[in-house]
């Protein structure tokens, strides 16, 4: 039989084209770069503030101890010591600014954080929705190829189909009730029960002038096997003739168990015979109802006798 199947193995990887805007892209990057850094610079600044504020308080100690010893102090050191005090007040001033500046840039980077947040979530819509149409584009171009892969196995199914309809056999029968390929731009999956259902169109059963061709195929393989089997559905095992239904035949009031024989008639004397002993035998009759009648002892009419007697009266009558 011709192979309608490809080799797995020389199959061609196809190659896709996902074409993203690379502006909307690069605008995402720097915006997650920025988030970056003011995240690295708000996680430092703590730190930074508090071994400003350290130092700063151990400068003003210092401040506090050399302004103690202006009191303590000889005359001739003072102008020394006032210098020195002059100097360290500069340097804490300018500490001071520097720890004020410090959580200044803290609060204004945590200002920054909520409309960068806002931007980077727009950006990151953009990007969304370039990504889902390039997914979009992809799944197009996999789903025909999907279409263009599953016809060689679409005819494989059609001879499998072909073969059990002539041959109904429980693995193939399992196999067409299971396999099943879905189309990747119209699966659908019913989940009423709870647990999912496929109730997408199978691609395997679809019909089209390649599965007539491969089901053509399995008809003529299988034409012997056919002949046989029509022979042998008009096989009827023998029965005898006297199990066998006679036909039917229409009854009437000559008819026996043979059927009907011939029409029957009578003769005058025979007609008059039969009339006299119906006569005699209903007056009988009459007069034995009349005494159970009197003793109160019902009697059985003879119906047969009567029966008799009227299909005489009408054979006399058409004679």
């Amino acid at each position: 039989m011709k192979r309608t199947n490809t080799n797995a193995t020389s199959a061609r990887a196809p190659k896709f084209d996902l074409a993203i805007d690379a502006d909307t892209l690069n605008e995402l990057r720097e915006l997650i770069e920025q988030r970056k850094k003011l995240d690295d610079a708000v996680n430092n600044a703590p730190a930074d503030i508090f071994a400003a504020e350290a130092e700063l308080s151990e400068m003003r100690r210092q401040l506090s101890v050399l302004e103690a010893d202006v009191v303590l102090v000889d005359d001739a050191k003072l102008p020394s010591l006032q210098k020195e005090i002059e100097k360290l007040a500069g340097t804490i001033d300018v500490k001071d600014l520097a720890v004020r500046r410090l959580k200044a840039r803290l609060e204004a980077l945590e200002s920054r954080a909520p409309d960068l947040d806002s931007k980077i979530e727009i950006a990151i819509g953009y990007v969304r929705i370039e990504v889902n149409m390039a997914a979009q584009s992809l799944q197009a171009q996999l789903a025909e190829e999907l279409r263009d892969r599953v016809a060689s196995v679409r005819m494989l199914y059609a001879q499998v189909r072909a073969l059990q309809s002539v041959v109904p056999l429980p693995q193939t029968n399992d196999f067409l009730l299971c396999a099943h390929v879905p189309d990747l731009e119209q699966c659908m999956a019913s989940y009423a029960s709870g647990a999912p259902r496929d109730v997408s169109q199978n691609l395997l059963a679809l019909v089209d002038d390649g599965t007539a061709a491969a089901e053509s195929e399995i008809a003529e393989a299988l034409k012997p096997i056919t002949e046989a089997l029509m022979v042998a559905r008009k096989h009827r095992p023998y029965v005898p003739l006297a199990k066998r239904p006679a036909p039917y035949v229409r009854k009437g009031a000559w008819d026996g168990p043979g059927g009907r024989t011939g029409d029957r008639i009578e003769r005058p004397a025979e007609v008059a015979a039969a009339a006299d002993a119906v006569a005699d035998s209903n007056a009988g009759k009459s007069a034995a109802r009349g005494s159970s009648a009197r003793s109160g002892v019902p009697v059985e009419m003879n119906m047969g006798a009567a029966i008799t007697a009227a299909a005489i009266s009408r054979e006399q009558f058409r004679g």
